[in-house]
Order: C-alpha cells, then structure tokens, then sequence
C-alpha cells in the first residue's frame, strides 16, 4: 500500500504532493487530493488514506466509495504483433490497447479515452471490443506523453482511473512535398552549459579570455573591464522584442588584443530549432508572440527536418543530423527536440567561439589586424589565408586556438544573429564601403553604420554583408575522397579545421551552417532574405560567404557562393579580381 512508496519519496527529497501525482501518473496510485489543510488524500487498493504532510503521519484510512476501474496497457505493431524490441526503432505506427481487469464491477458503463500532450483526443480503431470484454484500441503517429483515462460507473457514482504512456516513434520519411517550404523561417535558441544542461543566461567568456581583454562600450568609447568575473556589465546577452531597423538592445561580449590591433566577440554555447512558415507575414507573427501556430509548415529538429503540411508530421528524407552527435542531446524536457549547435564541437566540448569582430586587414610588418576603419586584406589564396589564420595565436600571445573560421562557424553567427538574441529577423545591412572594414575609414561603425553588425548595435560582429566575399574553411571532396579545393590542397591539414561539402542535395544532414535549412535550392537567390547561393561544383571548390551584388540584392548574412576571385558572372561587387578576404576564429580550450 501507501506506505511501500514512502520511503522512496525521501530518498528522492521531492515535496510529498509532487511525489504523490508522480506515482499516480505511474498508475500506483488511483487519486492524490490536497485538501488544504496540511493533510493528503490518496486512493490505493480500494482505500482512502489521509496522511499529514508535515511528517508523513496517517491520519485516517477508510475504505473507498467504489473500486477504480483497473486496467492495463499493451502496445503493438498496428497490425496487433508484439514489438520486439529491435524493430522499435523504425516503427512510425503504434497501437496501445487498454484491457479492463475488473470489468464486473461496471458492466458495460464504463468509457476509455486517450489524449496527447495538448489535450486533443485520438479516436478509437474501428475493430473496438464492447461489451464485458473491456478493450479498446487506439493508433498513435507521433512521439509524446499520452494520458489515458478509464471511466467506470456504478450505482450513480463514477470513478476515474488514470495512467501515462509515452511514446516514441519513427516518422514516416519523403521527399520534399512542393507545399514544405524552408524560405521562411524563425530560428528560436536556448543557451546551454558544457553538459547541454539549458541555463537562463549563457555561459560567461570571463574564464575564457585567453590573453584577450574584456571591453564594453560607453556610447561609442571603449572601456576595458579590470575585473571581467566579477564586472557582468561588459555583456548582456537580451531577446529583442521588435525588430531592429533603428537599433538592437542585446549587447555580446566583446574583448580585443591587449596592443588594441584585434577585437573579437563571443559567440556562447546554444541549442536551436528552426520552425518554417508559409510565408514571410506568419512568421513575423510568431517573432511577435511565440504561441501563433498559423501557417507552419515544419521544423528543423534534431529529428531532422519535419514536413507538418499534412497534419501528420513526417521526416524529409536524408535529413537526419550528420554532424551532431546525437547521445549530447538538449537536457531539458521542454527542449529534447532543438539541436545543440554543433559549431562548439570544435576539438571537443566547447563554451563558446571567439569571431573576429571585423574581416582581417594587414598592418603594419605584415601583421594580421582584426581592427574598423582598415582596408580588408585581398589578393590571399585560400591556402594563404588559412595559414595566416593558424598564426594569429602566436601573434597576439594568445592560449586559444586560432584558425580560418569554419563555415559551421560561420553558420553559427548567422543563427545568433537572425535569432531574438541578434537582429530578431531583419537582415544586417550592406557594408556602406566596399573596401573598408567596419563601412568606412572614418570610425564610421561607431556612429552610423550600427545596421551593419549582428546585433544593430555596437557590440556585433560587422562586415558579414560585405565589404567582400570571406573564405570559409568548407571544401568540396574529390573522387579520391580527400578534402581539397583548387585554391589549397586540405590533405594534410587535420579535419577539425575544415567542413566537407559533396554537394547542395546531399547537404540535408548537415545542420547549423545555414545553408540547406535556410535555403531552398543551390543556386540563386533563393534564400532567407533573397541571399544568393552559388553552390560548390567541380570548378568551385571552398565555400565564401558574405559578398555584395551589384543589382542591390541583399546578400550577407546567409549567403554561400564558391565562386573565385575572375567571376565570370558579373556580379561580386566590392571584390577585386585578385581574391578574397578572410575572417578569424578562436576555440578556447575547455
């Protein structure tokens, strides 16, 4: 009875209703009432104990006014075959059959109903057994909590029993239905400790400096921060509540060189979901107030990618995560669907990525400068820039790991920044210089040129919509299977420096890099915000991002184009002919 269950509450240090509900949920207790006076009632075995909260003490047992129904459930395959436990995995159907045991006490007046999570009720099979026989069966297509309640009635008096089941199933897999559509898009995210526990605020960059020094902003003068563990006023990492056109609240860490000739801002530790609407106004609706469900066609989950048009949720073929270690998933309940981002896997487990705040500039003694108001250094080979990137380390005296941003790097910037924590969906503006970083050589991005940042405010990254094309460290394979590119060969460079890439089709796996989930085809502009996408090919071998148009079209921030620096399309603006420019990256050791 009662008293079997007890002592595992207090191994388990629960308050003793929450406890209580818990077990009734299980079915090891028919009913839990608080009767608010320091006293709880449960219904087990056919008897009604009141017990005192305070210390557990029983203070009244009676028998019960009527025995609960009592019943059982059995799940199978929908054709009635016991699971066998090996192929639980890629059933996408099953059927749970409730058993009546003690269907004499109630006759035929009795009633059996199953709901899910949101409360809507599955309707009954067809072949449901009446009578004395007491069973009912139910089809379940997708995975969930369901609670199952059995109604008995006798004598005037009804009596509920009830438990819950979850279940988990495989989706049924297609092809991309012509009404799924991945153009419009919200891209919702929880920040996440080093164990992908959800935490409210993300993790701090104090103990992650690595030789940088923190800084914050006091209108457009900056400050170092002397004691950066203690001082939180440096960063403040705020969701948006509107767009940000005029401006963005929500301020990322930023920390420079200690000789001020390389600034970087972090990028913390998270998780995101992306969910696809039909078109571009839904999907405002639902940056504006998170319940809308209207117009959604899908999501990107750790799932995969998840075609709802139909009512029933199915998994687009291929879409699986290739890149995410799927045994680190989000610990939370509320969020076991979203996906870690599988940039901060870098070498291991990682709280975060420094991002060079501005593209690269040569200084002076041809050192690398990550500074505003310089010329972005061109005319490098792929293998150049890469290798100055691996440099900066030792330039600076840095402890972090330094490398040519990777394009899940990359991918995971754009994700903050389309997120409420960045620009809450409206695109970063167009460099307003085609040369200079930061929009101009005039400390321009101090003043005017705030649209231009991740964040529409001081404290982004800048020139991720020009001033020209960025190399990014993501390469196409040969058909000898080794990762290399016309510009550079990747052979002997190890692989936690560099994302391959086969081609746009077969990318459906690969998520966070913003390129299949926030596109609908390879080539074109046929992206989030009309951005361009030149996928890579034979004779299109590394992955850039981040370039300018001529016809106006907004690029930046999720664009991909592998195109070199002798376009033959006409259309890099802001490029000369002699190459790319290159942003670096660094991954704190942890």
């Amino acid at each position: 009875m009662l008293a079997d269950y007890l002592p595992e509450r207090q191994i388990e240090e629960k308050e003793l209703e929450e406890y209580l509900k818990e077990q009734k949920e299980k079915g090891k207790l028919e009913e839990v009432t608080n009767n608010g006076d320091g006293t709880i009632t449960v219904e087990v075995d056919g008897y009604e104990i009141t017990i005192k909260d305070e210390n557990l003490s029983v203070i009244k047992v009676e028998k019960s006014g009527g025995v609960r129904p009592q019943f059982t459930v059995i799940t199978t395959k929908e054709n009635g075959d016991n699971i066998i436990e090996e192929e639980e995995e890629n059933l996408t159907k099953k059927a749970i059959t409730i058993h009546i045991m003690n269907i004499v006490e109630y006759g035929e007046n009795y009633t059996i109903e199953v709901m899910d999570e949101r409360g809507n009720k599955i309707e009954k099979e067809t072949n449901v057994i009446t009578g004395l026989t007491g069973q009912a069966s139910f089809v379940i297509t997708k995975s969930g909590k369901y609670t199952i309640t059995v109604s008995g009635t006798k004598d005037g008096i009804t009596r509920q029993a009830i438990k819950t089941e979850n279940i988990k199933l495989a989706m049924e897999q297609i092809e991309e239905s012509q009404m799924f559509s991945k153009l419009n898009g919200v891209i919702d995210i929880v920040w996440l400790d080093l164990n992908n526990n959800v935490i409210q605020s993300p993790i701090s960059p104090a103990e992650y400096l690595g030789g940088l020094e923190a800084i914050k902003y006091n209108g457009i003068e900056e400050t170092k921060i002397d004691h950066p563990e203690t001082d939180k006023s440096w960063y403040h990492y705020v969701e948006q509540t509107g767009t940000t056109e005029n401006g963005g609240t929500s301020q990322w860490a930023n920390a420079r060189s200690s000789d001020g000739n390389a600034y970087f801002v972090w990028i913390p530790r998270y998780a995101y979901k992306i969910t696809y609407f039909n078109n571009a106004d839904n999907a405002q609706k639902y940056r504006q107030n998170n319940s809308s469900t209207e117009g959604i066609v899908g999501y990107s989950t750790i799932e995969g990618i998840i075609d709802v048009v139909s009512g029933t949720p199915k998994l687009i073929k291929g879409s699986k995560p290739t890149n995410v270690d799927t045994s680190k998933l989000v610990n939370d309940t509320n969020f076991a669907d979203y996906i870690p981002h599988p940039a901060f896997e870098f070498d291991g487990s990682k709280a975060g990525i420094w991002i060079g705040k501005f593209e690269s500039s040569k200084l002076a003694y041809n050192k690398i400068g990550i500074v505003p108001n310089k010329e972005s250094e061109k005319g490098l080979s792929a293998g150049n820039a890469f290798t100055k990137c691996l440099e900066v380390k030792n330039t600076y005296n840095l402890e972090q790991d330094s490398h040519l941003i990777k394009n899940i790097e990359w991918g995971a910037v754009a994700y903050l920044t389309e997120s409420k924590y960045g620009r809450n969906g409206t695109e970063v503006t167009k460099n307003s210089s085609n040369y200079y970083t930061g929009g101009g050589n005039n400390n321009e991005y101090k003043t005017t040129n705030a649209g231009q940042s991740t964040t529409g405010n001081i404290y982004g990254i800048y020139d991720m919509n020009g001033t020209s094309w960025e190399y990014v460290a993501g390469v196409n394979v040969l058909s000898n299977g080794h990762a290399s590119s016309i510009f550079y060969d990747f052979t002997n460079v190890e692989a936690k420096y560099y994302d391959i890439y086969k081609n746009y089709s077969e990318s459906k796996g690969i998520k966070g890099d913003g390129i299949y989930e926030i596109s609908i085809s390879g080539n074109g502009s046929t992206g989030w915000h009309q951005d361009f996408a030149s996928f890579l090919d034979s004779s299109k071998t590394i992955l850039q991002r981040g370039g300018r148009l001529y016809n106006g079209s907004a690029l930046g921030l999720f664009s991909f184009d592998s195109s070199n620096g002798n376009s033959t399309n006409g259309l890099v603006e802001g490029m000369p002919i002699n190459g790319n420019c290159y942003r670096v990256a660094l991954t704190p050791n942890t």
